[in-house]
């Protein structure tokens, strides 16, 4: 096992880690990437080291005697899954800082802290020829995406980055530092390692170990054509995503583009239908679709070629900005290429009520070890996306019922928990017994439910 990043879980005489809501810490940590929902905690905690996890749960505990009332304790990274508020019973425990990695380059594997950026964490594997199982946005942190099951460009031939999940370095609801692992010594630790892995995680997780997976041939890009040629693409697609090479994984999407960079102009301010797709291994398992989408009209936009991270993690086009998004997502079945036209054909209207609707292909994705969600539920993704600040959530509400009365005859019985943005909880990501499993995990580190449990638990 490796050696967790920091040396002892002590409280130290350094000042005092909560802060209040004039603080210049306090603001940043209650802005999250998702800012769908209000945070208002009667403290923050902003820890730069392992050891501060378990001098702010002491803090805590000291604050909750002064004013006589309980307060939960709410771990929090860049708040990509943010969707639940946060009020003054509450203390939010700011983990963003948590950002050292060391790789092993021969053991082809990372020590992360659970506030590292998926963009940091690729920067430093990159130089030895090695990649971590990041999803579409660089800017997700490591630990809430895995811990979420974690669904990226290399799903296809690596699987989900759960399964790449090793060990984590965490405290428990008493502030005892643990390791979940495998062959951890007490059962409680090994019941962790199993809810770390796709059903949310338990206790306050600040140091996790990974694996890392070679990709010396890595080719990746985005294709962008105007909506118009939507039938006959969508028809292209459903006829060739089958021929594909094993490692190739891909979405299909309708975007209504905005007026900005890396956008075409001739784009800006109109719907298009959206290719992204990458493949660890190089150019030809690809080949089948491209050639069969870029026979139905030259793409506006086509980048598809050799890839570093910073060029994998673009492809999805993701704002680059913090967005109030709410999102729906579901896994799908074999039988979604039959339904893939119909299905994006609900966004493609202007007035569409969504700003993107796509179709995410992951069929094959191997195991790697057991957990919660470590194998794919189904072979396809739906997963759609709309702004607060454009579109009122009735609207939004209206365009996902839908998209869901043409997804339900491929629906696969569950949700990817991580993909549903601006949720408080997601209660059809597991099914119910991985949920009761999970649960009694989350309960056997944490009995007083100090701790705000997973989103994936509600």
């Amino acid at each position: 096992m490796s050696t967790p990043l920091g040396h002892d879980t002590t409280a130290s005489a350094s000042p005092p880690l909560l802060v209040t809501a004039d603080s210049q810490a306090y603001t940043a940590a209650t802005q999250p990437h998702n800012s769908s929902a209000q945070q208002r905690p009667v403290r923050v905690a902003a820890a730069s080291h392992p050891q501060d996890v378990a001098t702010a749960l002491a803090e805590v505990a000291a604050l909750e005697r002064s004013l006589g009332r309980p307060l939960q304790v709410v771990p929090q990274a860049t708040g990509h899954g943010a969707g639940a508020p946060v009020g003054n019973s509450a203390v939010l425990l700011d983990t963003s800082q948590l950002t050292d990695v060391v790789i092993d380059p021969d053991a082809r594997t990372a020590v992360v802290g659970a506030g590292t950026t998926w963009a940091t964490v690729n920067a430093a594997a990159e130089r030895h020829g090695l990649l971590g199982l990041a999803g579409s946005a660089p800017t997700v942190s490591v630990s809430g995406y895995t811990f979420g099951g974690g669904i990226g460009w290399l799903v296809r031939r690596d699987g989900l980055a759960s399964g790449a999940l090793r060990a984590v370095h965490y405290l428990d609801g008493g502030g005892r530092s643990r390791t979940a692992a495998d062959d951890a010594a007490d059962d409680v630790d090994r019941e962790a390692i199993w809810a770390f892995r796709g059903a949310g995680g338990v206790g306050i997780a600040h140091t996790l170990e990974i694996d890392l997976v070679p990709a010396p041939h890595l080719h990746a890009g985005a294709l962008l054509w105007h909506a118009e040629a939507l039938p006959d693409l969508l028809a292209a697609w459903s006829a060739t995503i089958g021929a594909v090479g094993a490692g190739v994984s891909s979405s299909i999407a309708v975007l209504h583009v905005p007026a900005l960079p890396p956008f075409p102009p001739a784009l800006h301010g109109k719907v298009a239908v959206h290719l992204a797709i990458a493949d660890p291994d190089g150019p030809g398992g690809a080949v089948p679709l491209l050639q069969a989408m870029r026979a139905v009209a030259p793409p506006v936009l086509d980048t598809w070629g050799p890839s570093d991270a910073a060029g994998l993690a673009r492809i999805h086009l993701d704002p680059p900005t913090a967005t109030p998004a709410v999102g729906d997502a579901r896994w799908l079945d074999a039988s979604t290429p039959d339904i893939a036209a119909a299905l994006l054909a609900t966004a493609a209207d202007d007035d569409a009520g969504v700003v993107m609707m796509e179709v995410r292909h992951v069929a094959g994705a191997p195991t790697r070890r057991p957990g919660a969600v470590t194998t794919a539920p189904g072979d396809f993704i739906f997963h759609a996306v709309a702004p607060l600040n454009l579109f009122p959530r009735e609207r939004i509400e209206a365009a996902f019922a839908r998209a869901r009365s043409v997804w339900s005859s491929a629906d696969a019985g569950t949700t990817p928990g991580s993909w549903v943005e601006g949720a408080a909880s997601v209660p059809q990501a597991l099914v119910p017994e991985v949920r009761a499993r999970a649960a009694a995990a989350a309960a056997a580190v944490d009995p007083g439910g100090r701790i705000r449990r997973s989103r994936l638990l509600g």
